[in-house]
């Protein structure tokens, strides 16, 4: 029998020396990972789990929505987290793209709770994409936050246990441009052309019964799919029904499609008052139109001239929770190369800042205390006033009318908080 090489022990020694070298360092990568998941200074982490829209229909407003609940993410944590039970709590974010698509939900928000453990979710961006994944918050009996679904008909149609709404509701969205023109031009004459899901439906049809129940005349309504991409013989249509004034829309692209086609389809005279909902409070909307976007209205959720504060919330008998407006904002800027958020960011970053708050006031990480304490909070933060009805909708909340000036953004209503007066009529230019 042959002898072994003498080299052979010294081998086998290196071998298992690497081995052993190998084992400590993924050892001490492992312990660098529990480490990171639950910082110094904190006893746990609380995991908020989503979905959101990076690609698709909604990627605009949905990148925009989570760069603000990161935005509060980041306030939490730097603050002391989220106290509970005498110990405080770092949040983590578990959160998937779900492509714009509801066919997604279901599966992602399963996999969300059940493989990845999140105690407590936030809703998808969309009215759409929230009614896809509201019932998976009763039937995993998790609290969900909406930001982005406003349709009244989440809540109207179907009891919701568990979901509960940041923003305002969508019947409320267009009413201030309607009452700008009642008060202003009463004898406009108007044109609804809107997307054909069910915020956009719901936001501009309650439009419509409420500019008429107040005596204007409303006399084209039209609505479209979510997915068109033309929409010339619409408001050539609606020119030809001799409509002065134009309400509706419903996202960010179909937002740029109908002012791209006003050039081409209705035009000597322009419309002389335009009001479109989401897309025009995007920076991008005037990014991308120009002189365009002048005067073009929109309702918005939040502009972070809106000064709430602390001290208002002391003199209105409310508490206060997160960062001022301005706090909010810079922070924002920081973490996103010095972006200004839009309204989805602030809603968005406000349901976790409302989220974290119910936690720490109930001292508890239950779902039946934490959604029984949003049930009778009336607070306030950067975003406004929380307060819901025994359905879950929002009840406090305070929306504002902005319209794009000199490739500026102002806010012209109400009259109390505005920094501009609405500019009229539109020219196109």
């Amino acid at each position: 029998m042959e002898a072994p090489p003498p080299g052979a022990p010294r081998s086998r020694r290196k071998v298992i020396a690497i081995v052993v070298a190998v084992i400590l360092v993924l050892v001490a990568v492992t312990a660098a990972a529990v480490y990171y998941l639950i910082p110094a200074g904190f006893a746990g982490t609380i995991k908020v789990g989503f979905t959101i829209s990076l690609t698709g229909t909604f990627n605009v407003e949905g990148t925009n929505s989570l760069n603000g609940i990161k935005t509060a993410a980041n306030w939490i944590n730097s603050h002391g987290g989220v106290v509970v039970g005498g110990k405080a709590y770092n949040v983590s974010l578990d959160f998937y793209d779900d492509q714009s698509v509801s066919g997604n939900i279901a599966t992602l928000y399963t996999r969300i709770i059940q493989q990845d453990g999140a105690q407590f979710l936030l809703a998808p961006y969309s009215s759409g994409l929230t009614t896809a994944a509201a019932p998976l918050a009763d039937q995993y009996n998790r609290v969900m936050l909406s930001h982005g679904g406003s349709s009244d008909a989440i809540w109207t149609q179907t009891s919701r246990r568990n979901l509960v709404e940041v923003l305002s509701p969508a019947s409320l969205y267009l009413k201030g441009a309607v009452d700008w023109i009642k008060a202003n031009h009463p004898t406009d004459q108007i044109a609804a052309l809107y997307a054909s899901d069910s915020f956009s439906s719901f936001a501009t049809q309650a439009a419509i019964g409420y500019a008429q129940s107040i005596g204007l005349s409303v006399v084209y309504n039209q609505s479209y799919p979510a997915t068109v991409t033309d929409l010339s013989t619409q408001l050539t249509a609606a020119k030809n029904q001799g409509a002065q004034d134009l309400i509706g829309g419903g996202h960010f692209n179909d937002g740029l499609l109908i002012m791209n086609q006003l050039k081409t389809t209705w035009t000597a005279p322009s419309p002389k008052f335009i009001s479109l909902l989401v897309a025009v409070t995007e920076p991008t909307f005037q990014t991308q139109l120009g002189a365009t976007a002048n005067n073009v209205t929109g309702p918005s959720q939040w502009e972070s001239i809106v000064s709430y504060s602390p001290s208002q919330a002391q003199s209105l008998g409310l508490t206060w929770y997160g960062p001022t407006p301005a706090e909010f904002t810079q922070l924002y800027g920081t973490l996103n190369s010095g972006a200004t958020p839009s309204y989805h960011a602030g809603e968005a970053g406000a349901s976790l800042l409302v989220l974290a708050n119910a936690i720490q006031q109930s001292n508890s990480l239950n779902t039946t205390d934490v959604r029984a304490k949003l049930g009778s909070m009336h607070i306030m933060d950067f975003f406004g006033q929380f307060q819901l009805d025994s359905r879950g909708m929002q009840t406090a909340h305070s929306m504002v009318l902005v319209q794009w000036q000199a490739g500026a953004k102002k806010v012209v209503l109400p009259s109390d908080v505005a920094d501009a007066t609405c500019q009229y009529p539109y020219t196109g230019a």
